[in-house]
């Protein structure tokens, strides 16, 4: 459909997706993009933390730390890693390592 009006772009998609169809809004942005020159509706990427830092080094790295001190805190294994304490958690509990509480 190139060189199409985003107004007869939008109406095929709504005929042929019905309900499911993106806003008029969207297609807009999308033909003002591709005039400009892009060539793919995929992000670009961006600066910044991931959005999910677990990964083998982070969970290597927290094994690691666990098998030298057992009775490590959560806290401590966030600071010395620099990860979150609620991710530190969610790595502990899905990947079933056994951490020895201490009170």
């Amino acid at each position: 459909m190139l060189g199409e009006s985003a107004k007869l772009i939008h109406e095929t998609l709504q005929t042929v997706c019905g309900d499911c169809a993106c806003s008029y809004q969207t297609v807009c942005r999308w033909v003002k993009e591709f005039k400009e020159g892009k060539e793919s509706l995929s992000d670009c990427p961006r600066p910044g933390r991931p959005k999910s830092c677990v990964n083998e080094q982070t969970i290597a790295s927290i094994k690691k730390d666990m098998d030298k001190d057992p009775h490590i805190s959560e806290r401590e294994l966030s600071d010395t890693t620099g990860l979150s304490h609620d991710t530190v958690h969610t790595i502990i509990t899905e990947h079933r390592m056994k951490k020895v509480c201490v009170r």
